[in-house]
């Protein structure tokens, strides 16, 4: 406890510090926080040829926002709400090379994906069979909507609670947990299309 306590106090140092100016103060920041960012961009964007080129634009509009972080909510949630804005952002200029569900997917990218997880129907899952589901997973979310795409990223693979997520996306709890349990029916509604063969 004493240990999470003084990384909190080191972080709120790093933080004012790189208000007023501090470069250093504020590259440590960026290393504490560039994996989180780094995978939160990967899970929004799907393009691991961007994620660089993204992260570092995350980081410079975070540089020149920091004096209007007021510590109201933790810096990596702040950073969280830049990186998912900015990913909204890019995808929004996107839109026209966004993956279609699968059921509007060309033959030959279902029947890859079909190759892909065809041995997943057999029963207990090695490793082999662990790397094709989270491919599976991973291409769920390339076909699933933006806002779906955003919701389950933050919630499923990046692990904030329903309460951070709202900080971030600027919306209520309740209308937290409503998305989370649309996309989370629409994505098991792609999976269950995908095993039916339509």
């Amino acid at each position: 406890m004493e240990n999470i306590t003084s990384e909190v106090t080191q972080e709120i140092q790093w933080v004012r510090l790189a208000q007023g100016g501090d470069t250093e103060a504020f590259g440590q920041l960026v290393r504490k926080n560039e994996r989180r960012v780094f995978s939160l961009v990967y899970h929004l964007v799907r393009r691991r040829d961007e994620v660089e080129d993204l992260a570092q634009e995350i980081f410079i509009k975070a540089f020149r926002a920091i004096r209007s972080y007021n510590f109201q909510s933790s810096f990596s949630t702040w950073l969280s709400r830049i990186a998912t804005n900015h990913c909204y952002d890019y995808l929004r200029h996107e839109r026209a090379s966004r993956v279609s569900f699968y059921w509007q997917m060309g033959e030959d990218r279902q029947r890859d994906l079909e190759d892909n997880v065809q041995n997943l129907s057999e029963g207990q899952l090695d490793h082999g069979e662990q790397v094709v589901l989270r491919d599976l997973v991973g291409k769920l979310l390339d076909r699933a909507p933006e806002n779906d795409r955003q919701i389950l990223t933050l919630k499923e693979l990046q692990d904030f609670s329903v309460d951070e997520i709202a900080d971030i996306l600027k919306l209520k709890p309740t209308t937290v947990k409503v998305r989370l349990h649309r996309a989370r029916k629409r994505m098991l509604e792609d999976w269950r299309q995908w095993r039916e063969g339509k």
